[in-house]
């Protein structure tokens, strides 16, 4: 395993044509909380697109990346897998929910949230690899779809060139009378900055199978039941409350695919993801 950080002057994170990890630190408040990123590298990764995905509540990038690697086979792409250990990065509030509540429930300080690993990574892989990419496609299941959602919500400059959340748990929802982190009362996001935010490549995806009220790693409470009592119904809420926010006149690149026969399986969503995220400009 190699071992790095975005300042190192050491080993290259990245070998062209290869397949392994590296541990990297983000800059500001996160830079002693590192993630380990497992990738899969073409023969030229200076003229790859980048592909950056980001788990399940288990944390495995390892088997996420081993189900990406027979669909970006025959693309020219980087494969960056995000994992955030659960000694660095405990519990939702600072994965799934991007550390934008401290443990007290205070807002945290925008340079503190989870967000700026991505794009601190982002940065790092292109100056690492003299990469030609300006932008990157972003993909999340489950836990990782929570992130990505929020991510587009509320990370305002990003190089994302479309994101796809799929099989999220539950939503922050585009509602000023729900209170954070299910609606946007008392969030760090102002209506502007959420037009903004719908107009940013977005696509939920959902597998019409997701439907299990009882499946153990499904959030169930007050706030999440309002939204519906599967993932699937959650998900159809969240998109229709995200049509109905935007306004006349917005400019809204969110999109909604429900994919046939998939339930909660990164593999079956990852397949029908691919398509959407490969080639895309």
């Amino acid at each position: 395993m190699g071992s790095s950080s975005a300042t190192s002057t050491q080993a290259k994170l990245i070998q062209a044509g290869g397949k392994g990890d590296f541990t990297f630190n983000a800059q500001g408040p996160l830079q002693d909380q590192p993630i380990r990123v497992w990738y899969k590298a073409p023969d030229d990764p200076s003229a790859a697109q980048i592909l950056i995905v980001m788990t399940g509540a288990h944390r495995d990038g390892e088997s996420y990346r081993a189900d990406w690697l027979p669909l970006i086979e025959s693309s020219n792409t980087l494969l960056l897998v995000l994992e955030f250990s659960r000694d660095d990065y405990p519990g939702a509030a600072s994965y799934n929910q991007g550390n934008i509540l401290d443990a007290k429930g205070n807002i945290n300080p925008p340079e503190a949230w989870t967000f700026n690993v991505v794009e601190d990574l982002f940065q790092a892989v292109v100056r690492d690899t003299n990469s030609k990419a300006d932008r990157y496609a972003l993909f999340g299941h489950s836990a990782g779809g929570q992130f990505v959602h929020r991510f587009m919500e509320f990370t305002q400059k990003n190089h994302v060139s479309v994101a796809v959340a799929a099989n999220a748990g539950w939503y922050t929802m585009p509602d000023q009378s729900i209170d954070y982190p299910y609606g946007l009362k008392n969030a760090p996001l102002s209506s502007k900055e959420l037009r903004d935010a719908f107009s940013r490549p977005l696509v939920i995806l959902l597998g019409a199978d997701d439907v299990d009220p009882k499946d153990p790693l499904l959030q169930r409470d007050r706030q999440t039941d309002e939204q519906g009592d599967n993932r699937l119904t959650r998900g159809l809420a969240f998109y229709e409350a995200s049509r109905k926010a935007a306004r006349e006149g917005d400019k809204f690149k969110w999109a909604l695919t429900v994919v046939p026969g998939a339930a909660h399986d990164h593999k079956q969503m990852a397949a029908a993801a691919a398509p959407l995220l490969l080639g895309a400009k």
